[in-house]
């Protein structure tokens, strides 16, 4: 919905247009990566460790 919006703004140029589509298709690209990285904090390669939270005033929830 958002990418064809795009092309109403007028921009005459069509590198330029191409340019303005591409860009705003890569900021959208990569912030449903970043939300799918990001979505499991406590497992994969990098992860945190639910320790602290554990120990902490949330251990009365474990």
């Amino acid at each position: 919905m958002i990418l064809p919006l795009t092309f109403i703004y007028g921009i005459r140029n069509r590198r330029m247009r191409l340019l303005f589509v591409g860009s705003l298709a890569g900021l959208i690209g990569f912030s449903l990566l970043l939300v799918l990285v990001l979505d499991r904090p406590f497992a994969g390669d990098l992860c945190v460790s639910p320790n602290p939270f554990k120990q902490s005033t949330l251990a009365q929830f474990w």
